[in-house]
């Protein structure tokens, strides 16, 4: 049983990981890098027949944009990368994505020093393109906001949310990590105020901020119930992504705290 609809997803950085998701019994895969854009035409080909034949699709995908490319970049153009971005969500759609998410913090690093205002409006720019060539396939995308040691931009739920709204379309919204939420300065018990803006949850151990995302575990020392509680209490019914290490036993354990 699957309380509200929630679905759970597994985070992958290359193609074994796909196979071990299915494995796994994972609902749908959730690539963090350029997996999708960076796949071979035949290994794109299989994936879409893999699907087909009922294999989990790559249902959340990380926003399409190489690791070195920074949006607030002086020079950034976003109309040379409009043609990529349209490919490339056309691709992802193809394997079944239904959100984009937006968790590199430095490629919005704001600079130290001058004035940011038109920095802003690159960021503005690009999250406009960006949902229209989404909205194209009735996706949607979401925006991490992320603790001051990842960016010095957007890092809280309501600069963020503010942020957001500028954009003014209706398929952007934000997404939160369990392990972002201390650094953001939020509680499991303020989640309910940002219900609207939740439109993607990632469940990581938060202990293990500094380094790779790690699946929670029984035994690994920290309490997930409250921040599942909070989840379940404002109603949230949508897909959970668990990091890339999650395996069936990771899964297992997710999946019963929240059918407690």
């Amino acid at each position: 049983m699957r309380r509200m609809g929630v679905r759970w997803g597994r985070m992958v950085t290359d193609l074994s990981q796909v196979e071990q998701a299915a494995s796994a019994g994972f609902d749908f895969v959730h690539p963090v890098n350029d997996l999708v854009t960076s796949l071979a035409e035949a290994h794109f080909q299989q994936q879409k027949r893999r699907i087909r034949d009922g294999a989990p699709p790559f249902e959340v995908c990380g926003v399409p944009l190489p690791a070195d490319v920074r949006v607030t970049q002086k020079g950034f153009n976003i109309y040379v990368w409009t043609e990529h971005l349209n490919s490339a969500v056309s691709r992802m759609a193809e394997l079944g994505c239904r959100k984009l998410v937006w968790s590199d913090g430095r490629a919005r690093v704001l600079p130290v020093e001058g004035a940011t205002a038109g920095n802003r409006d690159q960021v503005l720019q690009f999250l406009y393109l960006l949902c229209a060539a989404a909205a194209q396939f009735d996706m949607t995308v979401l925006v991490e906001p992320l603790g001051p040691r990842r960016t010095n931009f957007l890092n809280t739920m309501k600069e963020t949310g503010d942020f957001l709204s500028q954009v003014r379309v209706e398929n952007l919204s934000g997404v939160i990590s369990l392990r972002e939420l201390a650094p953001i300065g939020l509680s499991p018990s303020e989640l309910r105020a940002f219900r609207p803006l939740i439109g993607h949850v990632q469940m990581d151990n938060p202990r293990c901020y500094e380094g790779a995302r790690i699946c929670p575990r029984p035994g690994d020392g920290y309490d997930y119930l409250p921040f599942v509680q909070a989840l379940k209490d404002m109603g949230y019914s949508q897909e959970i992504s668990l990091p890339s290490d999650a395996d069936a036993g990771g899964l297992e354990y997710c999946r019963g705290m929240w059918e407690q």
